[in-house]
Protein backbone atom coordinates (compact mmCIF):
# COMPACT_ATOMS: atom_id res chain seq x y z
CA UNK A 1 0.00 0.00 0.00
CA UNK A 2 1.07 3.58 -0.62
CA UNK A 3 0.62 6.38 1.90
CA UNK A 4 1.35 9.96 0.89
CA UNK A 5 2.67 12.23 3.65
CA UNK A 6 3.21 15.98 3.82
CA UNK A 7 3.53 18.02 7.00
CA UNK A 8 0.97 16.01 8.97
CA UNK A 9 3.23 14.16 11.38
CA UNK A 10 0.63 13.18 13.99
CA UNK A 11 -1.99 12.32 11.37
CA UNK A 12 0.45 10.16 9.41
CA UNK A 13 1.50 8.27 12.53
CA UNK A 14 -2.16 7.75 13.41
CA UNK A 15 -2.78 6.41 9.89
CA UNK A 16 0.18 4.04 10.14
CA UNK A 17 -0.95 2.85 13.58
CA UNK A 18 -4.28 1.84 12.05
CA UNK A 19 -2.60 0.24 9.02
CA UNK A 20 -0.54 -1.92 11.39
CA UNK A 21 -3.81 -3.49 12.58
CA UNK A 22 -4.99 -4.50 9.11
CA UNK A 23 -5.76 -8.18 8.89
CA UNK A 24 -4.69 -8.54 5.26
CA UNK A 25 -1.37 -10.30 4.59
CA UNK A 26 1.07 -10.40 2.92
CA UNK A 27 1.53 -6.69 2.41
CA UNK A 28 4.19 -4.03 2.04
CA UNK A 29 3.71 -0.49 3.33
CA UNK A 30 5.34 2.28 1.33
CA UNK A 31 5.32 5.88 2.60
CA UNK A 32 6.27 8.75 0.31
CA UNK A 33 7.11 11.83 2.37
CA UNK A 34 6.71 14.90 0.19
CA UNK A 35 9.52 17.09 1.62
CA UNK A 36 7.82 17.58 5.00
CA UNK A 37 9.32 20.27 7.20
CA UNK A 38 7.69 19.17 10.46
CA UNK A 39 9.85 16.13 11.19
CA UNK A 40 7.34 13.69 9.71
CA UNK A 41 9.92 11.51 7.96
CA UNK A 42 12.08 11.01 11.05
CA UNK A 43 9.02 10.31 13.19
CA UNK A 44 7.74 7.73 10.69
CA UNK A 45 11.12 6.00 10.53
CA UNK A 46 11.27 5.80 14.33
CA UNK A 47 7.67 4.73 15.03
CA UNK A 48 7.18 2.43 12.04
CA UNK A 49 10.49 0.92 10.91
CA UNK A 50 8.53 -1.79 9.06
CA UNK A 51 7.37 0.81 6.53
CA UNK A 52 9.45 1.50 3.44
CA UNK A 53 10.06 5.25 3.61
CA UNK A 54 10.90 7.42 0.61
CA UNK A 55 12.11 10.91 1.52
CA UNK A 56 11.47 13.18 -1.44
CA UNK A 57 13.72 16.24 -1.37
CA UNK A 58 11.01 18.32 -3.05
CA UNK A 59 7.24 18.41 -2.74
CA UNK A 60 6.06 16.50 -5.80
CA UNK A 61 2.40 17.21 -5.14
CA UNK A 62 -0.27 14.59 -4.64
CA UNK A 63 0.07 13.24 -8.17
CA UNK A 64 3.85 13.28 -8.36
CA UNK A 65 4.16 11.66 -4.95
CA UNK A 66 1.81 8.85 -5.87
CA UNK A 67 3.58 8.25 -9.16
CA UNK A 68 6.93 8.09 -7.36
CA UNK A 69 5.44 5.45 -5.08
CA UNK A 70 4.06 3.49 -8.04
CA UNK A 71 7.45 3.48 -9.79
CA UNK A 72 9.18 2.37 -6.61
CA UNK A 73 6.69 -0.44 -6.01
CA UNK A 74 7.05 -1.60 -9.61
CA UNK A 75 10.81 -1.86 -9.12
CA UNK A 76 10.65 -3.71 -5.80
CA UNK A 77 7.63 -6.02 -5.78
CA UNK A 78 5.46 -8.20 -7.99
CA UNK A 79 2.24 -6.92 -6.43
CA UNK A 80 -1.29 -7.53 -7.64
CA UNK A 81 -3.04 -4.59 -5.97
CA UNK A 82 -2.09 -1.21 -4.61
CA UNK A 83 -4.02 0.54 -1.84
CA UNK A 84 -3.64 4.32 -1.94
CA UNK A 85 -4.18 6.18 1.34
CA UNK A 86 -3.85 9.82 2.33
CA UNK A 87 -2.05 10.67 5.54
CA UNK A 88 -5.24 11.90 7.23
CA UNK A 89 -7.10 8.59 7.00
CA UNK A 90 -7.73 5.91 9.61
CA UNK A 91 -8.59 2.44 8.32
CA UNK A 92 -10.85 -0.27 9.61
CA UNK A 93 -8.95 -3.52 10.17
CA UNK A 94 -10.90 -5.26 7.37
CA UNK A 95 -10.54 -2.50 4.78
CA UNK A 96 -7.93 -4.24 2.63
CA UNK A 97 -9.59 -7.68 2.93
CA UNK A 98 -12.92 -6.35 1.67
CA UNK A 99 -11.48 -4.29 -1.17
CA UNK A 100 -9.23 -7.08 -2.42
CA UNK A 101 -12.08 -9.59 -2.21
CA UNK A 102 -14.23 -7.30 -4.36
CA UNK A 103 -11.60 -7.03 -7.10
CA UNK A 104 -10.90 -10.76 -7.00
CA UNK A 105 -14.60 -11.48 -7.41
CA UNK A 106 -15.00 -9.14 -10.37
CA UNK A 107 -12.19 -9.17 -12.93
CA UNK A 108 -13.87 -6.32 -14.82
CA UNK A 109 -13.28 -3.94 -11.90
CA UNK A 110 -10.01 -2.01 -11.90
CA UNK A 111 -10.64 0.11 -8.81
CA UNK A 112 -12.49 -0.46 -5.54
CA UNK A 113 -13.60 2.43 -3.34
CA UNK A 114 -14.79 2.06 0.28
CA UNK A 115 -17.44 3.67 2.44
CA UNK A 116 -15.85 6.64 4.21
CA UNK A 117 -16.93 8.36 7.40
CA UNK A 118 -15.83 11.75 8.67
CA UNK A 119 -13.25 11.20 11.34
CA UNK A 120 -14.51 12.44 14.70
CA UNK A 121 -18.15 12.59 13.57
CA UNK A 122 -19.61 9.15 14.33
CA UNK A 123 -21.92 7.87 11.63
CA UNK A 124 -21.55 10.91 9.36
CA UNK A 125 -20.65 9.95 5.80
CA UNK A 126 -17.75 11.50 3.91
CA UNK A 127 -18.30 9.35 0.81
CA UNK A 128 -20.50 6.34 0.16
CA UNK A 129 -19.83 5.25 -3.37
CA UNK A 130 -16.97 7.43 -4.51
CA UNK A 131 -17.92 10.57 -6.42
CA UNK A 132 -20.81 11.36 -8.71
CA UNK A 133 -19.44 13.05 -11.84
CA UNK A 134 -21.68 15.29 -13.96
CA UNK A 135 -19.27 17.22 -16.17
CA UNK A 136 -22.03 18.90 -18.15
CA UNK A 137 -23.53 20.35 -14.97
CA UNK A 138 -20.20 21.50 -13.57
CA UNK A 139 -20.74 19.10 -10.69
CA UNK A 140 -18.50 16.56 -8.97
CA UNK A 141 -19.68 15.53 -5.51
CA UNK A 142 -18.95 12.86 -2.92
CA UNK A 143 -21.92 10.51 -2.77
CA UNK A 144 -23.80 10.86 0.51
CA UNK A 145 -21.44 13.48 1.96
CA UNK A 146 -22.76 14.90 5.23
CA UNK A 147 -25.58 12.38 5.60
CA UNK A 148 -26.00 10.27 8.71
CA UNK A 149 -25.59 6.61 7.81
CA UNK A 150 -28.91 4.83 8.31
CA UNK A 151 -28.09 1.96 5.97
CA UNK A 152 -29.10 3.84 2.82
CA UNK A 153 -25.75 3.17 1.12
CA UNK A 154 -25.32 -0.56 1.69
CA UNK A 155 -25.71 -1.64 -1.92
CA UNK A 156 -22.42 -2.40 -3.73
CA UNK A 157 -22.11 -1.57 -7.38
CA UNK A 158 -20.35 0.45 -10.09
CA UNK A 159 -19.69 4.16 -9.52
CA UNK A 160 -18.47 7.12 -11.56
CA UNK A 161 -15.22 7.82 -9.74
CA UNK A 162 -13.16 6.70 -6.80
CA UNK A 163 -12.16 9.04 -3.98
CA UNK A 164 -8.49 9.95 -3.86
CA UNK A 165 -7.87 9.46 -0.16
CA UNK A 166 -8.57 5.69 -0.14
CA UNK A 167 -8.78 3.45 -3.20
CA UNK A 168 -7.54 0.01 -4.16
CA UNK A 169 -6.19 -0.33 -7.70
CA UNK A 170 -5.62 -3.50 -9.68
CA UNK A 171 -2.08 -3.47 -11.08
CA UNK A 172 -3.35 -4.07 -14.62
CA UNK A 173 -5.47 -0.91 -14.34
CA UNK A 174 -2.48 1.12 -13.16
CA UNK A 175 -0.41 -0.15 -16.06
CA UNK A 176 -3.20 0.54 -18.54
CA UNK A 177 -3.40 4.24 -17.65
CA UNK A 178 0.26 4.71 -16.59
CA UNK A 179 -0.61 6.05 -13.18
CA UNK A 180 -1.83 9.55 -12.40
CA UNK A 181 -1.59 12.52 -14.77
CA UNK A 182 0.98 14.93 -13.31
CA UNK A 183 -0.53 17.87 -15.16
CA UNK A 184 -3.09 17.91 -12.33
CA UNK A 185 -0.43 18.87 -9.79
CA UNK A 186 -0.36 20.11 -7.15
CA UNK A 187 -3.94 18.87 -6.58
CA UNK A 188 -7.49 19.05 -7.85
CA UNK A 189 -9.57 16.34 -9.59
CA UNK A 190 -6.59 14.10 -10.33
CA UNK A 191 -8.50 11.13 -8.92
CA UNK A 192 -11.47 11.86 -11.19
CA UNK A 193 -9.24 12.03 -14.27
CA UNK A 194 -7.58 8.80 -13.09
CA UNK A 195 -10.98 7.14 -12.66
CA UNK A 196 -12.31 8.24 -16.04
CA UNK A 197 -9.16 6.99 -17.77
CA UNK A 198 -9.44 3.65 -15.97
CA UNK A 199 -13.03 3.36 -17.17
CA UNK A 200 -11.99 4.33 -20.70
CA UNK A 201 -9.44 1.50 -20.54
CA UNK A 202 -12.32 -0.95 -20.05
CA UNK A 203 -12.46 -1.34 -16.26
CA UNK A 204 -15.28 -0.67 -13.84
CA UNK A 205 -15.01 1.13 -10.50
CA UNK A 206 -16.70 -0.75 -7.67
CA UNK A 207 -18.16 0.64 -4.46
CA UNK A 208 -17.57 -1.74 -1.54
CA UNK A 209 -19.69 -0.69 1.46
CA UNK A 210 -18.26 -3.44 3.67
CA UNK A 211 -14.86 -1.71 3.41
CA UNK A 212 -14.63 1.22 5.82
CA UNK A 213 -12.24 4.13 6.21
CA UNK A 214 -12.34 7.35 8.24
CA UNK A 215 -11.19 10.63 6.72
CA UNK A 216 -10.25 13.87 8.44
CA UNK A 217 -9.86 15.89 5.25
CA UNK A 218 -12.22 17.16 2.64
CA UNK A 219 -14.52 20.18 2.64
CA UNK A 220 -16.13 20.36 5.11
CA UNK A 221 -13.80 18.49 7.39
CA UNK A 222 -10.39 20.09 6.97
CA UNK A 223 -11.40 23.53 8.25
CA UNK A 224 -11.13 26.71 6.23
CA UNK A 225 -10.56 26.62 2.49
CA UNK A 226 -6.99 26.74 1.20
CA UNK A 227 -6.72 29.34 -1.63
CA UNK A 228 -4.09 27.43 -3.63
CA UNK A 229 -6.23 24.29 -3.44
CA UNK A 230 -9.35 26.15 -4.59
CA UNK A 231 -7.52 27.78 -7.50
CA UNK A 232 -6.12 24.42 -8.57
CA UNK A 233 -9.56 22.82 -8.46
CA UNK A 234 -11.06 25.49 -10.73
CA UNK A 235 -8.23 25.36 -13.27
CA UNK A 236 -8.11 21.57 -13.27
CA UNK A 237 -11.87 21.25 -13.75
CA UNK A 238 -11.35 22.91 -17.12
CA UNK A 239 -8.51 20.48 -17.83
CA UNK A 240 -10.85 17.63 -16.92
CA UNK A 241 -13.47 18.98 -19.31
CA UNK A 242 -10.92 19.26 -22.10
CA UNK A 243 -9.83 15.64 -21.58
CA UNK A 244 -13.19 13.94 -21.08
CA UNK A 245 -16.25 16.06 -21.92
CA UNK A 246 -18.42 15.44 -24.96
CA UNK A 247 -19.70 18.36 -27.08
CA UNK A 248 -23.08 18.01 -25.37
CA UNK A 249 -21.44 18.18 -21.93
CA UNK A 250 -19.52 21.30 -23.00
CA UNK A 251 -22.81 22.92 -23.99
CA UNK A 252 -24.39 22.03 -20.66
CA UNK A 253 -21.33 23.24 -18.79
CA UNK A 254 -21.44 26.62 -20.56
CA UNK A 255 -25.06 27.03 -19.48
CA UNK A 256 -24.47 25.85 -15.92
CA UNK A 257 -21.21 27.72 -15.26
CA UNK A 258 -22.65 31.12 -14.25
CA UNK A 259 -25.01 29.55 -11.71
CA UNK A 260 -22.43 27.10 -10.36
CA UNK A 261 -19.71 29.72 -10.13
CA UNK A 262 -21.99 32.19 -8.35
CA UNK A 263 -23.06 29.52 -5.86
CA UNK A 264 -19.48 28.55 -5.06
CA UNK A 265 -18.36 32.17 -4.67
CA UNK A 266 -21.27 33.05 -2.41
CA UNK A 267 -20.51 30.02 -0.25
CA UNK A 268 -16.90 31.11 0.22
CA UNK A 269 -17.90 34.72 0.85
CA UNK A 270 -20.55 33.63 3.34
CA UNK A 271 -17.83 31.84 5.31
CA UNK A 272 -15.57 34.87 5.13
CA UNK A 273 -13.18 33.03 2.80
CA UNK A 274 -12.41 35.98 0.55
CA UNK A 275 -8.99 34.73 -0.51
CA UNK A 276 -10.50 31.38 -1.54
CA UNK A 277 -13.19 33.18 -3.55
CA UNK A 278 -10.56 35.21 -5.40
CA UNK A 279 -8.53 32.04 -5.99
CA UNK A 280 -11.55 30.32 -7.54
CA UNK A 281 -12.00 33.21 -9.97
CA UNK A 282 -8.31 33.17 -10.85
CA UNK A 283 -8.48 29.46 -11.52
CA UNK A 284 -11.43 29.85 -13.90
CA UNK A 285 -9.90 32.82 -15.71
CA UNK A 286 -6.45 31.30 -16.06
CA UNK A 287 -7.70 27.85 -16.97
CA UNK A 288 -5.29 24.93 -17.38
CA UNK A 289 -2.11 25.36 -19.41
CA UNK A 290 -2.32 23.89 -22.89
CA UNK A 291 -1.19 20.30 -23.27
Amino acid sequence: MLILSHNKRSETLRCLDSVALLGYHPREVLVVDNASSDGSADAIALAHPEAHLIRSAVNLGAVGGRNLGIRTADERWAYGYMLFLDDDTVVDERLADELVAALRADRSSGLATPKAYRLGEPGVIASAGGMRVRLGRGSIADVGAGEVDRGQFQQPGPVDSCVGFAVLARREALLAVRGFDERYNPYGWEEVDFSLRVRRAGFRISYVPAAVVYHAGGTPGRGRAVPAYEQGKSANYLRLMRAHATPLEWAGFALALPVRATSVLLRHIGRGEWRAAVARVRGILSGPPSG
